[in-house]
């Protein structure tokens, strides 16, 4: 049997759930920008760097602050950052 060492679970157990603002940060720096640039509301495609490694990122981003799998279909079809949000289970309206 596996003990929780080995597998990590006790570290992601014990780590705090991710929130919008920490979540739009991430997004920041996963695409280059300045922290605090995203506000939830701008368009996925207008964006400077959003390509296919920044889809990978906000993946690994969005399954970790969600606790479950996401596909890249899931991430293509969003329009929006307010979409990423909501996808990862953060909401998705500007504050």
């Amino acid at each position: 049997m596996i003990s929780d060492e080995e597998t990590g679970d006790s570290v992601a157990e014990g780590k705090e759930k991710m929130n919008r603002n920490a979540f739009l940060l991430e997004i920041d720096e996963i695409l280059g920008l300045h922290p605090g640039t995203l506000q939830g509301n701008e368009e996925l495609e207008e964006l400077p760097n959003w390509d296919s490694t920044a889809l990978i990122g906000v993946i690994v981003l969005a399954e970790t602050a969600s606790d479950r799998r996401i596909s890249p279909e899931q991430v293509v079809n969003c329009s929006t950052v307010a979409d990423l949000l909501r996808l990862a289970g953060l909401g998705g309206s500007a504050s």
